[in-house]
Parts: C-alpha cells; sequence; structure tokens
C-alpha cells in the first residue's frame, strides 16, 4: 500500500495558516499539497483517503463522476441491447445520475468531483438537501435507490471501496402537493365502460388483465398450456421482455398460480373453441391483423406476440369512446390491485402473492392508498364480465 507522509510547515504555521500537510502527488494523477490545521485532521484524512485508493493498478481510481458516469451507463445500456433491461429502466438511470451529478459539493459540481472524495456527509448534507427540492418521497426514495446502485458500481469498478450512501435518510420535500392518485380513474364503472367500447376479443383481453392482475409482459406470453382448466387456475411461469423475447418473470416471486373465477373461465374456455382447440404451447392472445391495431402490419406474422403499442392503441381508442380519461395498459393491474386489497384487506400477504410482489411491503407502499372499509362481497371474479 502507498506511503503517505505528514509533515508540518513552520512557515505556515507563522503566517497563522493551517501547517499539517500531506503531498498526494506521488500516489494521484492530479495530487497536490493537502493542508490542515491540525495532525490528526491530516491522519484522518490519510486514513480514509488510504482506505479508498485500494486499487492502484487501474485507472479507475482517479475517475471523477463524470468518468464513473459513462462508465456506468455504458453498461446498463448494454444490458438494455442485451434485453436484460427495459428502455424505460435505462431512461430512468439516465434522468436519475445526471440529476445527481448536477448537483454541487462545496461549491463544485459533483461531475467535477473524485468520487473517491465523496463522503456519507456530503450525501446527507448537501446533495440530498439539493436533490429533494419539488420532489415527493416516492421521486426521492426511486431517485435514491439509483444513486445507491450508482456508487455500489463505484465500487464493483474499484473507484472506492466503501459507499457513502449508506446511512443516509432519504429527505423529500414537505411541501410538495400530493400527486392525485388514479383511483378516481380506474373504478369498475369506468374500467367496464372502457371495455364495453372495444371489440369482442380485446374485451376478453382487457377483463382478463383486470381480473388477474398481470403484468403486461406476463399477459403477453402467456400460453394455453398456462391454463389449468382442472384447477380454476392461471399458470405464471414466464414473461416477455423487450429485445430478449420470452423469458423468467420480473422476480422469482413473479412465478405464481393465481385464481381464475368462473365466468372469466366460462369465456376463455368459448375464445379457445373458437381458435380451433389450439396447442398448450401456443398464445392466448396472439396478434392477429385488423383486431384492435392501428394500422396494416404486413410485415409481422399472425400468431406472434402482440406489441405493446397494440395494448395501448386498444385501451386509448376505448378511453376517448367512453369519454373517460386515458389510462395506461399498466393501470388495469391497478386496478387488480385495488379490488384485491379491498376483498382481501385483512390479508396483505395473499394480495402480494397473487400480484407476484417479493414482499408485503412492496404491495403497501405501491398500493396501500386503495385500502378502504368495504363490505367483503362474495365474487367469482373481481370484475364482472359481460
Amino acid at each position: 500500500m502507498m506511503q503517505l507522509e505528514i509533515s508540518f510547515r513552520q512557515g505556515r504555521k507563522n503566517q497563522g495558516k493551517s501547517a499539517w500537510c500531506m503531498d498526494t502527488r506521488s500516489v494521484l494523477k492530479q495530487g497536490k499539497e493537502k493542508f490542515f490545521p491540525t495532525k490528526e485532521a491530516a491522519q484522518q484524512y490519510r486514513a480514509r483517503l488510504s482506505k479508498e485508493l485500494v486499487n492502484v493498478d487501474t485507472d479507475a481510481w482517479s475517475y471523477t463522476f463524470a468518468d464513473l458516469a459513462k462508465a456506468y451507463l455504458s453498461n446498463v445500456e448494454r444490458q438494455f441491447e442485451f434485453g436484460e433491461r427495459s428502455k424505460s429502466y435505462f431512461d430512468d438511470k439516465v434522468r436519475y445520475i445526471n440529476q445527481f451529478i448536477s448537483c454541487n459539493v462545496n461549491g463544485q459540481p459533483v461531475a467535477k468531483t473524485r468520487v473517491s472524495d465523496l463522503t456519507l456527509g456530503q450525501v446527507q448534507l448537501q446533495i440530498m438537501d439539493e436533490l429533494k427540492l419539488g420532489k415527493s418521497k416516492k421521486t426521492m426514495q426511486n431517485l435514491f435507490g439509483a444513486i445507491n446502485g450508482f456508487m455500489k458500481f463505484a465500487c464493483v469498478l474499484g473507484c472506492r471501496e466503501t459507499n457513502p450512501c449508506l446511512g443516509v435518510e432519504i429527505k423529500f420535500d414537505i411541501n410538495k402537493p400530493r400527486k392525485k392518485t388514479k383511483a378516481s380513474s380506474i373504478q369498475p364503472d369506468v374500467i367496464s365502460a372502457i371495455i364495453a367500447k372495444m371489440d369482442p376479443e380485446w374485451q376478453l383481453i382487457t377483463s382478463f388483465a383486470a381480473n388477474i392482475g398481470l403484468r403486461q409482459g406476463e399477459l403477453r406470453a402467456l400460453t394455453w398450456g398456462d391454463i389449468l382448466w382442472d384447477r380454476n387456475k392461471v399458470d405464471i411461469n414466464k414473461a416477455y421482455k423487450h429485445r430478449a423475447g420470452v423469458g423468467q418473470t420480473k422476480t422469482e416471486a413473479g412465478v405464481r398460480k393465481v385464481p381464475l373465477g368462473k365466468s372469466l373461465k366460462k369465456a376463455l374456455q368459448e375464445h379457445y373453441i373458437a381458435q380451433g382447440r389450439p396447442s398448450d404451447s401456443t398464445l392466448v392472445f396472439p396478434f392477429r391483423p385488423g383486431v384492435g391495431t392501428r394500422h396494416a402490419h404486413f410485415h409481422r406474422v399472425p400468431g406472434s406476440e402482440r406489441k405493446h403499442r397494440d395494448f395501448l392503441h386498444a385501451v386509448h381508442s376505448a378511453c376517448d369512446a367512453a369519454g373517460v380519461d386515458r389510462i395506461t395498459w399498466h393501470d388495469l393491474r391497478h386496478f387488480s390491485a385495488s379490488m384485491l386489497l379491498k376483498k382481501y384487506k385483512n390479508d396483505m400477504w395473499e394480495v402480494s402473492k397473487r400480484l407476484g410482489h417479493e414482499q408485503k411491503s412492496t404491495t403497501e407502499n405501491i398500493y396501500g392508498h386503495f385500502i378502504e372499509d368495504v363490505t367483503d362481497d362474495e365474487e367469482e371474479d373481481l370484475l364482472a364480465l359481460g
């Protein structure tokens, strides 16, 4: 390990200046003489610097945060290109990391700060205070989660050995008005009105999504072999991912079996027979030209998976026809969650399992505002069909 000597400069002492010096020019490419008021302060800085600069066989220890951001985002972009991450995941990381390195520490942009120099105190007392302005608690949780992952990457890359985000208290703007929830936009009567304006096949697809609560990728990958007719369940075991095709579910908890209500089962059986009793490997809701699509997709193979734009076009067109505010396809999952929370308000674990969440806290944090005191209606499906 490097040896960093501490020396005393009497001339500076006579001038009333900090006199204890540590010269980093021999170990840092842009090193300099750094002065401290006491020997103890110099020793503390040396201990921290020595602990951080352990990977001197690479140039990563000299990275600024601008250098680190370039390396980190390139890594995330590669994950996206390989289909391991979604486009939205990549875009979020770009936005969050740029916000972070645009902050200031001791009057200098974080982007120009050496990664090894950042301290927990600077993150907590300077960066967090700057980032929180105008941001809600949820936004700050997402932002800080990205920053924490960014700093973990710094440790892996060899820029530093410790993560200065550990122990940091997440702050947010207490004066930020709470964003209106979409609860009023996804009430049963609204969802029913939207479905009523769709063609029959999209009515079934949308009703299925609203009742079962699948993620869109899970719905797109669903095959007839996943419909367990004799057990009245749907076996969710795979998901379609951007550019990667069909693969694993988002999380391990995403592999699950969820109940299939009577009326929904009957509608599926009629659809199954109408399609000529397809094989187990056939998609339940495959693409078919002219069925709820905006353009003639002559280059797409009938029977292949539907695209994200198909779902978005179908639900937006139906919203417009029904004269209601537009919702996204993912809002159907939110609707399903809200209905489950009402039906199983005393059993959060059951709701988490059906949604494929790994922890109950995830369900509570995302959907807690939907919990209401309602009567426990005995029903077969969350949303009545027909």
